[in-house]
């Protein structure tokens, strides 16, 4: 089981396989059409400052339920080749993909190399680069959906959110194209939804995403995953009293004592807290993933790194 960061929401892996294998593009009425000449200028600047640094183009992710890069990679072709030819005529560019993922290995192939990398990689930013370059200096990574919508506005399109929706509240387990300005409310109701079952909504990976309260906010154009979960999906919040199992510091990638950590916090103990490599913390949300206890240990420890 897969229990949520910020509220101990349990998901089972078996969610995480997607059902359809192409984009559903969700028509939603009230969704911003936006000027594409503008939108082809915002997005090419960034890329223009990098010109000259190296480039990761990552197709992977550590959370399960952000993995639709298969489908979107070949079902928006088109739009890839097109981001890519800016890129490439600007800096040298190497692919970077989960090593077990090898449909999506062979299908970047015929757009640059791709390097095999573990899906734990992920969460450290210096050692995807030196794993990919083997050099942390002058390299950038890019997202390939990044790519993609920036191909979209080259091509004089309006920019998608490529997002992957799961969760048994709503006809999901698959990827769907939203225009910018589309609310969770109307994705929901897009995907049959069923009010009396939505017990939880999740922006983001099934490990580190934020709880959405309010159905009528807009997707972020960034998102690339989201949850409409029932009850059957999280069976229980009911957290309990630390049981000294350890599991937390055995998961922990950065070898810290979590549970401890939230003991510190609690006691309003920060320079201790310093100490214990609290701020070294990169909020992976493996510590509540492995506590039998259902504890917040990794939500409380993102509040104990702000606290003043």
């Amino acid at each position: 089981m897969l229990s949520n960061l910020f509220s101990n929401v349990n998901v089972s892996n078996k969610l995480f396989t997607l059902n359809d294998s192409s984009i559903l593009e969700l028509s939603i009425e009230n969704s911003k059409e936006l000027n594409a000449k503008e939108i082809e200028e915002s997005l090419v600047l960034p890329y223009e400052n990098n010109k000259g640094k190296k480039v990761v183009i990552k197709a992977f992710s550590f959370q399960p339920n952000l993995n639709g890069y298969g489908t979107i990679v070949r079902e928006r072709k088109e739009d890839l080749k097109k981001g890519l030819e800016k890129i490439k005529s600007i800096s040298e560019i190497k692919f970077a993909v989960d090593g077990k993922d090898k449909n999506l290995q062979e299908s970047l192939k015929e757009y640059g190399e791709v390097i095999k990398v573990a899906s734990i990689t992920d969460l450290y930013e210096s050692k995807l680069i030196s794993k990919v370059y083997n050099e942390e200096k002058n390299v950038v990574i890019y997202d390939v959906i990044e790519i993609i919508q920036l191909g979209q506005a080259l091509n004089r399109k309006n920019t998608e959110i490529l997002t992957a929706v799961y969760g048994s509240a709503i006809n999901g387990r698959k990827v769907v194209a939203l225009k910018k300005g589309t609310t969770y409310k109307e994705v929901f109701e897009s995907l049959n939804g069923n009010a009396q079952e939505l017990k939880k909504v999740i922006n983001g990976g099934s490990l580190n995403g934020t709880p959405v309260y309010n159905l009528d906010s807009v997707v972020d154009d960034t998102t690339k995953g989201i949850l409409f979960l029932t009850e059957k999906d999280s069976p229980s919040e009911e957290s309990y009293s630390c049981i000294r199992c350890g599991k937390c510091l055995r998961v922990c990638p950065e070898w810290l004592n979590p549970i401890k950590l939230v003991e510190l916090y609690k006691m309003g103990e920060k320079e201790e807290f310093i100490k214990f490599g609290g701020e070294k913390c990169i909020d992976c949300g493996l510590c509540s993933f492995a506590c039998p206890s259902n504890i917040e240990i990794a939500q409380t420890i993102k509040t104990a790194k702000t606290f003043k």
